[in-house]
């Protein structure tokens, strides 16, 4: 069994049997350890620096602890810690993104979507760049200027080049009140060369 070593690219090295095991372990062991959690409270807490608020973030093993407690005025720190660590880093704001499903080709059989490769009850699509531009282009008339492109995972109907072409497309629109300030991408996990296409894509 290989080491758990949660800096690894490879994936049986972060994503580690035994370690989770030890880390529910761990968790259920220190549930209740007031000093432990309030310690772990304290670490998350935000810190106002020169630069900026920053904050030291937790381990697993610290956020399992969390995640297990179940007193309920530890519970009530949590949820104050949370709405202070959200105020420091977006103020009194929600960022809302508008989904835009580019296409709904997948070869996966994941059961809790619709897109699963053996749905044979819905019409397979892809946008063309000209139909992307118009969903942009209607968006952007109920005053979103953020997305979210969903496509399912298919290497021939959606390779990371259609992607990088909508993506293209998208920021190209410039309509009555500006254009789409902001595009995250909702796709199957992929290569570093291709997280760095889409980087370089925006």
């Amino acid at each position: 069994m290989a080491q758990y070593n949660p800096k690894s690219l490879h994936a049986e090295e972060f994503i580690n049997h035994e370690e989770i095991l030890e880390t529910l372990k761990y968790a259920e062991e220190n549930k209740h350890n007031i000093e432990l959690i309030d310690s772990i409270l304290e670490k998350a807490r935000p810190q106002k620096t020169a630069t900026g608020v920053h904050c030291a973030g937790l381990t697993h093993r610290e956020a399992s602890v969390l995640l297990a407690c179940d007193i309920p005025e530890k519970i009530e720190q949590m949820y104050q810690l949370a709405e202070e660590i959200k105020l420091a880093f977006y103020g009194n704001r929600i960022v809302m993104f508008a989904p835009l499903y580019l296409s709904n080709y997948c070869v996966n059989g994941c059961v809790y979507c619709p897109y699963h490769a053996k749905n044979r009850h819905i019409t397979r699509k892809k946008l063309t760049q000209e139909e992307v531009a118009r969903e942009v282009i209607a968006l952007q008339d109920m005053g979103h200027k953020r997305l979210a492109i969903e496509a399912g995972e298919d290497p021939v109907n959606n390779p990371i080049e259609y992607i990088l072409e909508c993506i293209n497309t998208i920021y190209s629109i410039k309509h009555k009140n500006g254009a789409i300030r902001r595009v995250n991408v909702n796709i199957a996990a992929t290569t570093v060369e291709n997280y760095r296409k889409l980087k370089d894509a925006g």
